[in-house]
């Protein structure tokens, strides 16, 4: 039997704010399906406040997630709304965000790391609430817990959503449920999607334009890690942009220029060297050699205009670097950082992790910690669940390369 929302669930609300374009969403997800008559009718139950905004909301502000919240009750009112309809809502969502604003999210990234992190996606349109994902074998779990809406309408519309991203990376998804909800008392809402993934390329599209620089700019902005960074830039020059050769440069700490990234061979083509620059001092440098024909000059004045905004991605995830290093912590410790932070692991988790990715066989770990073999196996099953690999080895090139 469905529960409804505790008073300790109610309590945990947060008072947050949510993007225009989840309001603008449903009103042309009802006017689509049900005509214009069903939007007005929806509207007329909402107080005069309301009407006013909604009718004028603009997809890039922010509005509170009360409006929301108050717009969801009435259309689920006026519409009768089943978790097949809301499931249906939710599909509709996720089309009309990944084909404008955050279309570059499934382009720019490999769908392995973009289900890992997907809270970049989530933190766009909220700014409320902590999103965390990963996959196990063909198994899809995200939980979400601290958002301000507390609502299994919302909910549902959310799994829609998931379900629906996880097709337009390619995959073919079966089941999609929604266990445990906050709405419903439970302390955190859990997602699940059952999915075969065929490939773990980025979806193709067409070559950005001059019109596509800001989407294009906010999507690298979101990277703090630098080789997440180095990869999604290779991406956009090489795939994207038809470019036979890209170098990319960053300035480490002794002012000397560290490689961040070759992808390409070097052709007979025209190269551009770009000085990245943020406030007057020397990030990094981009090199890249222009696509033959008419169509070099056109991705050369792209990358000039993208440039400055390459720099500041590149500032951005050395300052995270700079200031682990300032703090005295070494790579090691700033990846079990950010490993025990977007897995929520445990101490002895972190404590079995730290000795895998350090090459310790079981035995040595168990011997290490004292702890008994069978103990230690488990942690290292918890580990690969939470992390979504299936395997040691792939464990610790996920550790060492995208945390």
């Amino acid at each position: 039997m469905r529960r409804e929302a505790t008073p300790a669930a109610l309590a945990q609300a947060k008072v947050g704010f949510t993007l225009g374009i989840k309001i603008a969403n449903k009103r042309d997800f009802v006017c689509e399906r049900f005509g214009m008559p069903a939007w007005q009718a929806l509207l007329a139950t909402l107080s005069e406040g309301d009407r006013t905004r909604i009718e004028a909301v603009d997809p890039a502000a922010w509005y509170e997630t009360g409006l929301h919240e108050r717009l969801l009750n009435a259309l689920c009112q006026q519409l009768h709304a089943d978790d097949a309809l809301l499931l249906t809502m939710g599909r509709a969502d996720a089309d009309r965000e990944l084909s404008t604003v955050f279309r570059w999210f499934l382009r720019l990234m490999r769908p392995s790391f973009a289900i890992r992190n997907m809270n970049l996606y989530w933190r766009r349109a909220h700014d409320t609430g902590h999103w965390n994902s990963r996959q196990e074998g063909t198994q899809v779990t995200a939980e979400l817990r601290d958002w301000a809406l507390v609502h299994r309408a919302a909910c549902i519309t959310v799994l829609g959503n998931m379900g629906r991203v996880m097709e337009l990376f390619g995959a073919r998804v079966g089941l999609l449920e929604h266990p445990e909800c906050r709405a419903e008392g439970a302390p955190l809402c859990i997602f699940r999607a059952h999915l075969e993934l065929a490939s773990d390329e980025p979806r193709t599209g067409a070559r950005p334009t001059r019109a596509d620089l800001s989407a294009v700019a906010r999507e690298l902005t979101q990277y703090r890690d630098r080789a997440a960074l180095a990869e999604a830039l290779a991406r956009l020059v090489r795939s994207m942009l038809s470019c036979p050769r890209m170098e990319l440069w960053a300035t480490g700490p002794n002012g000397r220029m560290q490689l961040l990234c070759l992808s390409g061979d070097r052709g007979a083509g025209d190269t551009r060297h770009f000085v990245l620059e943020v406030a007057g001092q020397s990030v990094g440098r981009l090199e890249v050699e222009l696509p033959d024909g008419n169509s070099g000059r056109g991705v050369d004045e792209l990358l000039r205009e993208l440039v400055p905004w390459i720099a500041v991605s590149l500032q951005m995830t050395r300052s995270e670097t700079d200031a682990a290093e300032g703090n005295g912590e070494s790579e090691l410790a700033r990846r079990l950082r950010r490993a025990r932070e977007a897995c929520q692991l445990t101490r002895r988790q972190v404590e079995v992790l730290e000795l895998v990715v350090s090459g310790k066989t079981n035995k040595e770990i168990a011997l290490t910690l004292g702890l008994s073999e069978g103990t230690v196996e488990v942690h290292v099953t918890n580990l690969l669940r939470k992390l979504g690999t299936s395997n040691r080895a792939g464990l610790v090139a996920l550790f060492w390369g995208e945390l």
